[in-house]
């Protein structure tokens, strides 16, 4: 039996006007908004957790398909893209 697929979205917080961080950018509103729209496709299997910086803080926010790939510049307005992106994961390239 596989394990179930993870989601983690980065919910790191950086201070500072010159500091762009995925938390400031709207990434702990995305993590709830996911989590309940899961709920409500009946998606059960899909754990969703939050997790420290990935590196990428001026793409955020951002997430990754545990032992895959990105997503970056997620929307908190559009759960169901980052749902849609668990069916057909993005590239794991850095954005340009």
């Amino acid at each position: 039996m596989s394990p179930p697929p993870t989601l983690l979205v980065c919910t790191n917080r950086r201070f500072g006007a010159d500091r762009p961080s995925c938390a400031g950018r709207g990434s702990e509103k995305l993590l709830k908004r996911l989590r309940r729209r899961l709920a409500e496709l009946g998606r059960d299997e899909v754990v969703v957790e939050e997790s420290p910086c990935f590196g990428h803080c001026r793409h955020g926010p951002n997430a990754r398909l545990l032992g895959g790939a990105f997503s970056h510049r997620l929307s908190a307005d559009d759960p169901d893209a980052v749902i849609a992106s668990l069916d057909s994961p993005p590239s794991q390239e850095d954005p340009p």
